[in-house]
């Protein structure tokens, strides 16, 4: 399943096969400086928004996630801030991950 992350300040927006659902996170996860400045809170939102979509659960395979930046992209992504979202995917529960800016 192919599934479609749109990151915001502190929410995250999911479409997965025609499915759309829009995540608040219980803890901030951006902050003044960055869009993913504090990591737990932004996996523990991806991880709500996976399971809401239908994405994630028991038998099923993991998704392949395409993450999209939609705030705080000035000038584009770092290296740095890249490897982060990357790595909120895969903490999440995705199989492959890409990042789109």
């Amino acid at each position: 399943m192919e599934v479609k992350a749109e990151i915001f300040q502190n929410r995250i927006v999911l479409t997965a096969i025609g499915n759309t659902v829009t995540v608040q996170s219980k803890e901030p996860f951006t902050t003044t400086r960055l869009l993913v400045g504090t990591f737990m809170p932004a996996v523990d939102c991806m991880k709500e928004g996976l399971a809401k979509v239908g994405a994630t659960g028991i038998f099923k395979m993991k998704p392949k996630l395409l993450i999209y930046p939609r705030a705080m992209t000035e000038g584009g992504l770092s290296e740095i801030e890249e490897r982060c979202l990357l790595e909120v995917g895969y903490s999440a529960g995705a199989g492959k991950v890409e990042v789109h800016v």
